[in-house]
């Protein structure tokens, strides 16, 4: 970190060249450095949100297709579909593309509510304030659990039952911060959008090409703390036939 703060203020490298970079770069209010165990601790979690939550994710999407085959018929359609309507020879997928898998990202977006890779995350209350009958003095960390909202049945109807088509036509909106899978408001994922392209880039080509089956059908989903097929899940994977 000494070296690239050395680099940076000699000018071989700037604030744009990675992460890092950024982050040694930043001044706080007082236009004072970051210190370097939030720098290190910045870093870190960019790591590991970026990486582990999308990973749980498509694996939830390959855990829920291989156990759910009316999910899977209508993911595997829309996919299919996809490809029939692709004009010329180009064979790698298009935003245009990908904006037309609402089905399969609503899939995503439903197991995101009932398992949601981050369970929930901690917030600093910033004064003195009392919520609903609960003293909390500035400074003190508030956790939030997205299961409070997520399966709330004022919120969400019939919450333990997956429905993705729930987020199609709702028969009454989703109130903000209810729904907050990527969190929201100021600290709202930035990475929300990527996540979605990789998912359903992901599935997209794992449909196309194979299909598969589950080792152990009845393999439960456990917390730790991230939702993770408990024994790893192992499948079984041939290559798809027809492509019609």
């Amino acid at each position: 970190m000494n070296k690239r703060k050395e680099e940076l203020s000699k000018g071989f490298l700037s604030s744009t060249n990675d992460m890092l970079s950024c982050l040694l770069a930043l001044r706080d209010e007082n236009h004072q450095p970051l210190a370097d165990d939030l720098i290190a601790d910045n870093f870190i979690f960019l790591f590991v949100a970026s990486h582990d939550t999308s990973a749980t994710l498509m694996s939830l999407m390959i855990w829920k297709l291989s156990k759910d085959p009316e999910v899977y018929n209508k993911v595997l359609e829309e996919q299919m579909e996809i490809i029939k309507q692709r004009e010329g020879t180009e064979e790698r997928l298009t935003w245009t593309e990908i904006q037309k898998m609402k089905y399969t990202w609503r899939v995503a977006q439903e197991l995101m509510r009932m398992m949601p890779p981050l369970f929930g995350s901690f917030r600093k209350a910033l004064q003195d304030i009392t919520y609903e009958g609960y003293d909390i003095p500035k400074g003190w960390q508030v956790y939030w659990a997205a299961c409070g909202t997520h399966m709330n049945n004022g919120i969400f109807e019939n919450p333990h039952k997956f429905d993705p088509c729930r987020f199609e036509n709702p028969t009454k909106p989703i109130p903000p911060f209810s729904y907050i899978p990527f969190g929201g408001g100021l600290h709202y994922c930035i990475g929300n959008e990527f996540a979605r392209v990789e998912t359903l880039t992901t599935i997209h080509n794992f449909v196309k090409m194979y299909e598969w089956s589950q080792v152990n059908p009845e393999e439960p989903i456990t917390r730790q703390p991230m939702p993770y097929p408990s024994m790893g899940l192992p499948i079984k994977i041939k290559p798809r036939c027809n492509m019609s």
